[in-house]
């Protein structure tokens, strides 16, 4: 499948295919447990058995899958860089799903049919250990019937319960902190040095050199590769004498597991800040994924002053600067240009030069070809040409005043000097100016220490730093950075999300023909959402589009079980005439083993990635530390919550079709709830 849709082995496919480890064998497990219930009940047929077992949990086992694929759909449907960049994973994780279910509907139940044929056995059922586990699950069993008996009976107050801690958890997770990706140490760390205008070339050079000796001194360092006077961009490069970058490699993560990329960075900016070089902005910044650019500026926060006079933006994103480097946290403030650097300024007098028989063009050529020269004529020998290039002397212009004595000839007898018609004056000037939508801007930017604070931690902070901040009429402050990529993410994935669960909704509704049982199940989604916020305050995880793409897939994953309970609560109902009650108990007793058994495969499937084992495992951890945290608390709370939510939807059901249609109170235990 992955070869069918044009998809490579990547960080992204690898990753779908280690999440989908545990979700592989899910349907497989629960068809395998169903058709072994029925030989320890006593049905000795191995096929009768494989027939009985997988014909009760077909249904189950397709709208799980279903409801599985419904959940990731609408993440196809979205546009947007989180779309682009979990593309790959979702459809490896769809694909996964899509032979989990061929495999558990076709070749599992053959397989136990025909395997259950073979007389010799393993007597692995006499391992003490084994032994032991099932005498633990059979007690665990038996309080599982006590708990959910007194649960059912106080249902409305196990509701109110569950919903309760959800509100608790969500408080509880407004303090993690946001950000768009989780930094990924590949080791790469960048020092970008910015001198004062006019530097020469080798006093940048001898400034990486003392930041080398610097370097040099600190732990897991491999290779540095230095640049001065100047700057490589992809395979270009550019000129400027006070600008110089060091690119240093670390060892791998896995050999400095004391020493974080971010550790390291905070640690040599403040060996740079002792040196204290006069006029020197050098900044050190942690690692990037190269290649992806999650806003304009490129940096983690950007604050663009908008106005129109160049000297008032410059003077109001000093001010900024000034306010943002007390952000904790934040690190490598800089403006988006350089210092005014000195200019010389030619200002004509337009009248005398008409008088004189000149224009502007003209005086711009002369001057032009005096300071850079003109190409005349090309001289050529054999296959080579060369330029002719007709300029003065360099020499003979070392001041201000030298500019003035460049002859023009306005076709007189007598030469008119620069000086006859212009002013040459010497100031300063701004080296760029940047332009939004034809508005100017001076954007200042900062990159995030996640050592110290979070992306969305430290963007709170600059909102603060910069609340009082006065600005004169007709200029204003926009705020960019990761910023932007988050606010889009989330409202992006919020729209995923509810789109998610309308169709597990649907779904559902399609498979049992009915409103009630989908009700009941769709309950166990919220509940996942307690043990996500729960497990990321634990481990200190902030909120991230990885985050979110787990919460969309426990859409999906967490109604499995729900499905699995109430399917046989229907069963017990149907077939066994069993009252509604003790129904609910019963399922939740029988479907206990298949549901601990798929909870701890996919829990124990995306455990590496939780633990962040491997290189480039951050980016796939705080996804997998959802689903951990998600599945597991939904599993627990599934159990009990979701047997209370089935007799409270179908009990206001059965309220609301008496009220619409009439007929008597069906005789049930649902007519002892009215007090519960």
């Amino acid at each position: 499948m992955m070869g069918m849709g044009s998809l490579t082995l990547n960080i992204m496919t690898l990753g779908g295919l280690a999440l989908g480890i545990g979700l592989l064998i899910d349907n497989s497990i629960v068809m395998l447990e169903n058709i072994f219930r029925p030989r320890v009940l006593g049905i000795t047929d191995p096929e009768d058995a494989s027939h009985r077992g997988s014909g009760e949990v077909s249904s189950a086992v397709v709208a799980s899958t279903l409801t599985n694929l419904a959940a990731v759909v609408p993440f196809l449907l979205i546009s947007g860089l989180a779309a682009l960049i979990f593309r790959e994973l979702i459809l490896t994780i769809s694909f996964a799903i899509i032979a989990s279910l061929a495999t558990a509907l076709t070749l599992v139940p053959m397989l136990s049919a025909q395997l259950a044929k073979i007389q010799r056995s393993s007597h692995l059922a006499r391992n003490p250990i084994v032994i032991a586990f099932n005498r633990g699950l059979a007690r665990f069993t038996v309080g599982y019937r006590a708990v959910a008996g007194r649960a059912v009976r106080f249902r409305w107050l196990v509701l109110g319960a569950a919903f309760a801690s959800l509100f608790g958890v969500v408080l509880l997770a407004r303090g993690l902190g946001n950000e768009f990706l989780p930094s990924v140490d590949d080791g790469n760390v960048g020092v970008y040095m910015r001198m004062p205008p006019g530097t020469s070339p080798e006093r940048t050079n001898e400034v990486a050199g003392r930041v080398e000796a610097l370097v040099a001194e600190m732990p897991h360092v491999r290779h540095v590769f230095t640049t001065a006077g100047g700057f490589l961009f992809g395979g270009s490069t550019m000129q400027s004498g006070g600008r110089g970058s060091l690119s240093i490699q670390l060892a791998p993560a896995s050999q400095r597991r004391d020493m974080p990329a971010s550790l390291w960075v905070a640690q040599m900016q403040e060996k740079i800040e002792a040196l204290g070089i006069p006029g020197a902005q050098i900044f050190v910044r942690p690692p990037r994924i190269r290649g992806l650019r999650t806003n304009i500026s490129g940096s983690d926060v950007a604050v663009a002053i908008q106005g129109d006079e160049l000297a008032e933006l410059q003077r109001l994103g000093d001010e900024v600067m000034l306010r943002m480097r007390t952000v904790p946290g934040l690190e490598g403030v800089e403006p988006s240009t350089e210092e005014a650097s000195p200019q010389l300024s030619i200002e004509i007098d337009r009248l005398r030069a008409t008088d004189l028989g000149l224009d502007v063009a003209q005086v711009g050529q002369t001057v032009r070809t005096a300071l850079d020269g003109t190409i005349v004529t090309r001289f050529t020998e054999r296959n080579n040409e060369y330029d002719v290039r007709v300029r003065l002397p360099r020499e003979s212009f070392t001041s201000p005043e030298d500019l003035g004595s460049i002859a023009l000839f306005p076709g007189r007898d007598r030469p008119i000097y620069l000086r006859d018609v212009a002013d040459v004056n010497l100031g300063t000037g701004p080296t760029t100016i940047l332009r939004v939508n034809q508005n100017r801007q001076l954007r200042v930017t900062g990159d995030v220490n996640e050592e110290v604070a979070s992306v969305g931690e430290v963007t709170a902070g600059v909102r603060a730093a910069l609340a009082d901040l006065e600005l004169p009429d007709g200029y204003s402050l926009i705020y960019g950075g990761e910023e932007e990529a988050l606010k889009e993410n989330q409202r992006n994935l919020a729209i995923v999300t509810l789109l998610a669960i309308f169709l597990v909704f649907v779904v559902m509704a399609i498979q049992y023909e009915s409103i009630s049982d989908p009700l009941a199940i769709i309950f166990s989604i919220p509940l996942a959402l307690v043990g996500v916020g729960l497990l990321l305050w634990i481990t200190g995880t902030a909120l991230s589009a990885p985050v979110l793409l787990g919460v969309i897939l426990l859409a999906g994953i967490v109604v499995n079980n729900a499905i699995l309970l109430v399917q046989y609560v229907e069963i017990a109902r149907r077939e066994k005439g069993l009252p509604v009650e003790q129904a609910v108990i019963e399922a939740g007793a029988v479907r206990l083993r298949p549901i601990l058994m798929t909870t701890t495969t996919t829990v124990f499937g995306m455990l590496p990635l939780a633990l962040g084992i491997g290189e480039g495992s951050e980016l796939m951890q705080p996804l997998a530390i959802a689903v951990i945290g998600g599945l597991s608390v939904s599993t627990l709370l599934t159990l009990v919550v979701v047997p209370c939510a089935y007799l409270v939807v179908h009990g206001l059901a059965d309220a609301l079709k008496r009220l619409l249609i009439g007929g008597p109170r069906p005789a049930t235990d649902l007519a002892r709830t009215a007090g519960d």
